[in-house]
Parts: structure tokens; sequence; C-alpha cells
């Protein structure tokens, strides 16, 4: 018997993404991380100074347009899926397909989107969003979904 064992491999890591995969922004990787979203989202995007922001809403009361169900959500968040939403098409044909995936997959409210209708919106091939995105490295903190 071999005094080392073989080493565990994580099943998600065999899986392969396909054009079906679904993407979304893993805000758990963002915490565990030394990086903090909000203040990422304000240095990088004009959205205003963060004590404005803050004193504008706590929760806002959004309606879910397939189920018709109103879910609250933080000011914050809501702020953001507003900011993203109005961006102009050619800021996502500009920005890197990490960028460009981060600002579609938010302005979504985070909804998990297939490859294609991510390769789509931000006018890439498909297999390259795959393979950018469907690595061992996350960018950002968007994760692939492997459906059990």
């Amino acid at each position: 018997m071999a005094s080392n064992p073989r080493p565990k491999i994580k099943s998600t890591s065999l899986k392969r993404t396909t054009l079906d995969t679904r993407f979304f922004i893993d805000f758990g990787w963002w915490e565990r991380s030394n990086l903090d979203l909000r203040t990422y989202l304000l240095s990088r995007f004009s959205l205003g100074d963060e004590n404005s922001l803050e004193a504008e809403f706590d929760q806002v009361d959004l309606v879910d347009s397939r189920t018709g169900e109103v879910h609250q959500v933080d000011g914050f968040q809501y702020l953001i899926q507003s900011y993203f939403h109005r961006l102009p098409e050619d800021f996502i044909t500009h920005a890197s397909l990490v960028d460009a995936t981060f600002c579609v997959l938010l302005a979504n409210a985070n909804q998990p989107m297939s490859a294609r209708e991510i390769a789509e919106r931000v006018g890439r091939p498909a297999d390259v969003v795959i393979r950018t995105l469907g690595g061992t490295k996350i960018y950002q903190g968007i994760r692939p979904i492997f459906d059990e």
C-alpha cells in the first residue's frame, strides 16, 4: 500500500463548460478575497460618492418581470443594477470580456446567464467566453453553475 494517498479532486473541477453553461457573480468570492466589491465599483465607475449613495435608500422593492413577485433589495444593489442596465452599448463592446460580462451580469440582477447569452450581449464569440470564464481562474467572482 502506498504511503501517500491519491489527492481528492473536486467534482466541479472535472466538469466542462458548454454553450449552455450558466454563469453568475459569486459575491462570496468577493467576501473571501481581499477586495471590497463596493469600493471596487465606486472606484471603477462614476456612481457618485459613497456617502450620498448610502443616504439615498436602504431598501427598494423590485418586481420580477417574469413572475410578478416583489423582492426587496439593498438600495446599493438597486443603484448598481440600474447603472449597469443603462450603460451605452459601445461601453460593453469596448470593455474587456471580463469587465463586459461583469457589467452584463450586474445589469441582469446577477441572474445566471448562459455562455451563449453572454456572448450575444458582449458581442464576442461564445467559445471565447467559455475559454475565458470556464477555466480554473475566477475573474471578478464570475463562476459557472454546474447543474447536478
